[in-house]
């Protein structure tokens, strides 16, 4: 227990392939080693992860990602055999906005744990948050985030999300997080075609 888990790269195996082979397969398929895949959105993390297996890769810990992640689009794509349609990518949830989270009554979550955006400029120093985390939380509203937040019985779709994101950055608010964003990993979904105009 406290140890760290074994790099990435050590859990990727190939008949006769060195350990730097198995490095420049992971860095070809779009993964820094030595950082973690964690910080990227989870659509990324599945096309590096599908990079791999289609180069004759596999885990020695027998994960697979879409068996965990079936609704991701990359596994959905995976699944159909095709590239998913603009209406089908918009309709599949999306798990990056933790605005969006249901609260579990057991879980010990509250509504001010899952405000997700902060005005452009505002402090960053922890000191700042509650205030910071006031000001945002009408505009959430507003924008279409559940009132309260956690009260809504599922996640929201990727084009309902990136609507409401869009109506954030438009009113001058910015993600705490940049990897929640849906036009990060998804920027063909249609509120992230043009540049939202900002408001006050």
């Amino acid at each position: 227990t406290g140890c760290p888990p074994s790099a990435e790269f050590t859990q990727w195996q190939r008949t006769s392939t060195s350990v730097e082979a198995v490095k420049t397969a992971m860095a070809d398929c779009g993964e820094p080693v030595g950082y973690s895949m964690n910080h990227y959105p989870t659509n990324e993390r599945v096309l590096q992860f599908q990079c791999m297996q289609r180069l004759g890769f596999t885990r020695k810990d027998g994960f697979e990602f879409c068996q965990v992640m079936k609704h991701v689009p990359a596994c959905v794509e995976e699944r159909l055999g095709r590239p998913l349609t603009v209406a089908e990518l918009e309709a599949l949830p999306f798990e990056a906005d933790e605005g969006f989270y249901p609260i579990n009554p057991d879980s010990g979550r509250y509504e001010d744990m899952q405000v997700t955006w902060r005005k452009v400029g505002a402090p960053l120093h922890f000191s700042f948050q509650v205030a910071n985390n006031r000001e945002a939380l009408p505009v959430m509203y507003a924008c279409g985030y559940p009132k309260p937040l956690g009260s809504n019985q599922a996640v929201a779709s990727i084009g309902d999300t990136a609507k409401a994101q869009r109506c954030m950055l438009a009113h001058g608010f910015e993600p705490k997080h940049k990897m929640m964003r849906v036009c990060r990993p998804y920027p063909s979904v249609a509120a992230c075609q043009n540049p939202p105009d900002r408001q006050g």
